[in-house]
């Protein structure tokens, strides 16, 4: 069992997706010395209307989700003097079996290793997700300054990226995560592209 600091965001961060959270410099030194070498954090996800109006940007894990994934630090720059630009990078999903409070009031999770989805290649019906998301990419440059290892043949990749994107809620994301392999998740997210849920009027 490992342990290391954890960040709870809106902005949802998967295995193999990058993404830049803006932290205090505060958060960003105090929890380095406890993200071991090289450093690692955790990103948890949480619904954008569970965040507290009274503190928006420091939500409190008494509940998390617990598939979490571990990240790596690709990058880091001062954002303005009391914030850094972490840029992070996914690495693998984690199962959360505690948290507890560490140095200078950081939270620290606890996590075990889960299943790694099979590499696949994408299969034909599902080729136009992998299409649909390269354009995505190209036509939003911005999101992935620092995504160089894209895998747009690799169905468990597209599917990753797709659940970073969809607005879906996080009990149904973390359903699909503890799927055994890809292809039952392509099949969701399929069925929601094709046949997307309109609110009756």
């Amino acid at each position: 069992m490992s342990i290391h600091p954890l960040l709870i965001e809106t902005n949802h961060l998967l295995p193999g997706g990058v993404n830049t959270y803006i932290v205090s410099e505060a958060f960003y030194l105090d929890a380095l010395p406890q993200a071991g070498e090289p450093p690692r954090l955790l990103v948890a996800m949480i619904d954008i209307d569970e965040i507290s109006p009274q503190a928006p940007s420091t939500p409190r894990p008494s509940t998390i989700s617990p598939i979490v994934t571990l990240c790596q630090v690709a990058d880091f720059n001062r954002h303005d003097p009391q914030q850094i630009a972490l840029t992070l990078q996914g690495i693998e999903s984690v199962k959360v079996e505690a948290i507890e409070r560490g140095e200078r009031d950081i939270d620290l999770a606890r996590h075990t290793p889960l299943p790694i989805w099979r590499r696949q290649t994408v299969p034909e019906p599902y080729h136009y997700l992998s299409d649909k998301l390269k354009q995505y990419y190209r036509s939003n440059p911005g999101l992935h300054d620092h995504f160089q290892l894209t895998q747009y043949d690799d169905i468990g990749w597209v599917c990753l990226r797709w659940l970073e994107l969809l607005p879906i809620e996080v009990k149904q994301k973390q359903l699909l995560l503890s799927q055994p392999n890809a292809l039952f998740v392509a099949e969701f997210i399929d069925k929601l592209l094709r046949y997307p849920l309109t609110d009756p009027e």
